[in-house]
């Protein structure tokens, strides 16, 4: 093109009439006009470009968030199928044979933790829904960490009795926080490593001041998070892709998360030694 250019401009420069000095004006104009069209081509197929590689992104982007709530829809309802299958059994038992008193309250307590399993998902689906609509309020207050930890885990303790919880707790460790949202990083963290770890290996729970800030670690000896997925692990509806044959809806990590950042704390995820997560969290101390 800039040869076709050129032999047009020295054309129009062979015509007898024009001057020298006209020659030159009129060659520097085209010339102007040249190249004043291929910086805007240039800029327009930039733009156009970005554009394609922003759209490509978004639908990737969306394409991912999708695949994830379909792994949730096929995660959750098989966490809702088993334990109504349970309870049903459990009360299909109680009415259709003679049980000893011991027989009745082994029965009814197997259907009370299938409850609570139930009344834990119901609930981190709900609040989930509120979190996207904003609508869930925090009220920090001075809370004792110590003992609502304490109580968190018998609380865990009770609903997974064949399950071994090391705590390390110091007495008497304070920060600025809304009660409900503690116990629910509690949980979740608690009950994503119980999840994880092989059932003949205990977790471990440590709450410790460190100068100005709480510290909260939860550990376990499971499998581990690659070092890829360790910042996608808080993504809605995200599961590793060694979260296979493991119960999880994805929305655990997400919550506490969450909750942790409405406190302005932070969360890291650590390797565990010989194996397995640690997961940190860090608060201000009151």
């Amino acid at each position: 093109m800039a040869e076709q250019s050129r032999e047009i401009y020295a054309q129009h420069l062979t015509i007898p009439d024009l001057s020298e000095g006209t020659k030159e004006a009129l060659h520097k104009q085209l010339l102007g006009k040249y190249y004043m069209i291929m910086g805007e081509g240039s800029v327009f197929l930039l733009l156009m470009l970005i554009g394609i590689a922003q759209v490509r992104k978004a639908f990737k982007k969306e394409s991912e968030f999708l695949a994830r709530q379909k792994t949730f829809l096929h995660s959750v309802t098989h966490e809702f199928k088993s334990p109504v299958a349970s309870l049903r059994l459990q009360i299909e038992t109680l009415l259709k044979r003679n049980l000893s008193t011991e027989q009745q309250q082994t029965a009814l307590s197997n259907a009370l933790e299938d409850t609570d399993r139930l009344d834990q998902l119901l609930e981190k689906i709900l609040v989930t829904a509120r979190i996207d609509n904003g609508e869930v309020p925090i009220y920090p207050q001075d809370l004792n960490l110590s003992e609502t930890l304490k109580s968190g885990i018998n609380k865990l303790l009770r609903t997974n009795p064949h399950r071994d919880i090391i705590e390390h707790i110091e007495d008497n460790v304070h920060a600025n926080m809304d009660t409900w949202a503690f116990n629910s990083i509690v949980n979740n963290l608690v009950e994503n490593a119980l999840i994880y770890s092989p059932k003949e290996k205990p977790v471990e729970v440590v709450l410790k001041k460190d100068e100005n800030k709480t510290i909260l670690l939860v550990k376990d000896q499971g499998p581990g998070i690659p070092m890829e997925e360790r910042k996608k692990i808080f993504q809605k509806f995200y599961r590793m892709s060694t979260s296979t044959g493991y119960k999880g809806t994805g929305l655990g990590l997400y919550l506490v998360d969450y909750f942790v950042r409405k406190h302005n704390g932070t969360i890291t995820v650590k390797e565990n030694s010989p194996s397995g997560t640690i997961f940190e969290v860090t608060l201000q101390t009151v």
